[in-house]
């Protein structure tokens, strides 16, 4: 059954069909505090600001139906309580919105209006119904149930925050005005409630009750509240109907001009007179927006021939729909293409709000593997579903104990990535098996390709539906292969993903509801295996790839796959571009002394990089620069010391592979080696000069090869 809301008023109350979807640089509190449910501060013109918001605080509230712990049994009458962790899940929704919008964050909940509303969400789940007078003759009818629901947002076959997203969406003929909308978004709000039951089976549905009318504040500034709101909005949360809220404000005469790019697209104004629903407020819906996201979408609005006491006569905003699953950026490493195996040190660029990185560790392997859902390789598996139904799910299946699920929960679109870089052959086959249970036929499920570590995907191919009748259903699971010879020797991903279009989806995690895929696997491709996953804090900007972040030691001649993916919020992001490395064994000595300078000695160490007459070899055995003829730098020069000539030295610190030696010659034509006499790193050549009337000393060096 399709899933209604009603938002309290005074008169001409109807049942609403929801058949369609829903100067800081950083968000506060940040992910420092989690839980929080209040006091938010987002930049709504920051797109990062925006993405880490969403991705933590409206998914710190996804898993509300686990935190439910309702206590009321709808066939017995009771209405229950619901934890104080659920509530929060329903009022930091709440402040997420207002955040947006550039509203205070500090709604609270009245425990007496949530117990109140609670008696009412019993008796619309208990009478498939909804009505702000509900009348005494209703089963489970309460007093105290009826003055919630004349002063609530109530909604059925919704609960929680995911009620909360169907009043911000506020679709239905019924719901022109946008009321539940405004209520969750006036400025004067301040405390509220909630009651919410969960779905009994296929005999009860969902409902909610959220107290929005009374007890509130006495002023607030004067602002425009609009929604989608100014700056950056998440693409999911996107309304069918736009709307714009002033204190005071007529807009009877104004004009809406929506464009994109300089080009007006055509709008529809649908409201601009209803009173008595918080603030006075224009609502248009605009033609052809669209269905799914590949890039930023940004729109210009005017809202023209505004009158009122103090009111601007026009106002002008930019929104852009945004998809909050994709950064924008990614991570780059850089360094050397051969590290040595005693370890190398790397850099990579920072991402903007980046919470956490994660290094993987890559090795390259052949052997087959299979997604089946199972519990072995769910560390493979990357979620990116919503509402906390169970993705890797045993009711359907077509081998093992599970099965991936992909269905609506609300009106975010759905979605699994295999965690499996792999680089297909001109033979490769994407394989994989699935079946369709309930769901519209303008829901697409799709497998898709990504060969930029998840930043942009391409459908390679896709179903549709099978409708509302279980006489469609799929009656086994069907074998699917598609070719991948398109990316042969490229890196890529594999996901499936779950969309709709603006005509709806059923809104439902039971177990016969969307699709189930099974035994996905890609044939005669290299797969990248990971050997070791490196947690890395925000504030990094480096790692070395070593025997730690490798998982062993690092062996000459192999190669190793690394990627670096950034956590924003509480969402990991694809791995930026792969760089590979093979492993070295280090260079020492007077290699690894040439290949150090910069630029790097080409020459041998015969050869004269700075032609000052000392070949290069002499410069590193006595800690010269090879690379500047610097003015009387020279190998050390012997003493005379009575009857004897005498050089003695220090070998330089970190120089290693080199003989020191010492010749002396009366003539400079026949040499004479002489013994060093000194010890450890200290060299010393003498000789006696007794009976000689000239005598030549001269440094002789042997470098290791």
């Amino acid at each position: 059954m399709p899933s209604s809301i009603l938002r309290p008023l005074a008169a001409g109350l109807a049942l609403s069909l929801l058949a369609s979807p829903a100067a800081l640089l950083a968000w506060l509190p940040g992910t420092g505090d989690p839980d929080a449910v209040q006091g938010f501060t987002v930049t709504s013109t920051d797109r990062t600001d925006v993405l880490a918001f969403y991705n933590t605080v409206y998914a710190a509230s996804e898993d509300f139906a686990a935190n439910m712990a309702w206590t009321g049994n709808i066939a017995t009458g009771v209405a229950g309580t619901t934890s104080a962790a659920f509530k929060d899940d329903v009022r930091r929704r709440i402040n997420f919105y207002r955040a947006l919008v550039g509203l205070p964050t500090d709604i609270t909940f009245d425990s007496s209006k949530s117990a109140k509303d609670q008696a009412a969400a019993l008796m619309f789940s208990a009478n498939a119904d909804l009505n702000h007078t509900p009348p005494t003759t209703w089963t489970w009818y309460t007093a105290t149930g009826a003055e919630a629901a004349g002063n609530s947002n109530i909604a059925i076959g919704n609960y929680g925050p995911d009620a909360i997203d169907a009043y911000i969406y506020d679709s239905g003929s019924n719901n022109a005005a946008v009321g539940h909308r405004r209520w969750l978004l006036y400025p004067l709000a301040q405390s509220m409630g909630t009651g919410d039951v969960p779905p009994s089976g296929s005999s009860y549905m969902s409902a909610n009750a959220c107290w929005v009318v009374g007890d509130f504040k006495r002023s607030a500034p004067a602002a425009f509240v609009a929604w989608p709101n100014r700056g950056y909005c998440p693409f999911y949360l996107r309304p069918a109907r736009w709307s714009l809220t002033y204190p005071g404000a007529n807009f009877t005469a104004a004009t809406v001009t929506l464009s994109q790019g300089g080009t007006n697209i055509p709008v529809t104004i649908v409201s601009n007179s209803d009173t008595g629903i918080g603030y006075n407020t224009i609502v248009w819906a605009p033609q052809s927006l669209p269905t799914s996201i590949t890039a930023d979408i940004p729109y210009s609005v005017f809202v023209s021939g505004i009158s009122g006491a103090g009111v601007p006569t026009s106002y002008s905003y930019n929104v852009t729909l945004f998809d909050p699953g994709v950064l924008g950026a990614s991570v780059t490493i850089a360094g050397s293409a051969s590290p040595a195996t005693t370890g190398e040190a790397y850099t990579f660029n920072p991402i903007t709000q980046a919470d956490a990185y994660q290094l993987r560790v890559a090795t390259a392997s052949t052997a087959g593997w299979a997604e089946g859902a199972e519990d072995a390789t769910a560390g493979f598996i990357q979620s990116a579903t919503t509402g906390g139904y169970a993705l890797r799910s045993t009711a359907y299946k077509h081998t093992g104990a599970k099965a991936f699920h992909l269905t609506f929960p609300d009106w975010n679109y759905q979605s699994f990535t295999v965690l499996r870089d792999l680089i297909p052959t001109a033979s490769s086959q994407l394989q994989f098996y699935d079946r369709g249970l309930f769901a519209t036929t303008t829901t697409t499920l799709s497998a898709e390709v990504s060969t930029d570590n998840g930043n942009t995907w391409t459908s390679v191919w896709s179903r549709p539906g099978v409708g509302l009748s279980s006489a469609n259903w799929d009656p086994a699971f069907v074998a699917r292969t598609v070719s991948l010879a398109t990316y042969t020797g490229q890196t890529i991903r594999v996901r499936f993903i779950l969309r709709y279009d603006t005509s709806g989806a059923v809104l439902n995690t039971a177990n016969n509801c969307g699709f189930y895929i099974d035994d996905i696997t890609v044939t005669n491709a290299t797969q990248l295996a990971v050997t070791t996953t490196t947690t890395l804090s925000g504030g990094a900007t480096g790692f070395t790839l070593d025997a730690t972040t490798a998982g062993a030691a690092l062996a000459a001649g192999n190669t190793y796959y690394l990627r670096i993916r950034p956590q924003v919020g509480t969402r990991w992001f694809g791995d930026g571009p792969i760089k590979i490395v093979t492993a070295t064994t280090p260079a020492t000595g007077y290699a690894a002394w040439a290949a150090a300078q910069s630029p790097a000695i080409t020459g041998g160490p015969q050869a004269d990089q700075d032609n000052d007459g000392l070949n290069n070899g002499l410069e590193y055995a006595f800690g010269l620069d090879p690379l500047h003829a610097t003015p009387n730098a020279a190998p050390p020069v012997p003493e005379l010391t009575g009857n004897s000539l005498e050089c003695t030295y220090t070998q330089p610190t970190g120089v290693s592979g080199i003989t020191y030696g010492g010749q002396w010659s009366t003539d400079l034509v026949n040499w004479t080696a002489l013994p060093d006499t000194g010890s450890g790193t200290t060299h010393t050549f003498n000789v006696s000069t007794t009976g000689l009337t000239r005598c030549f000393f001269r440094h002789v060096v042997t470098v290791a090869p």
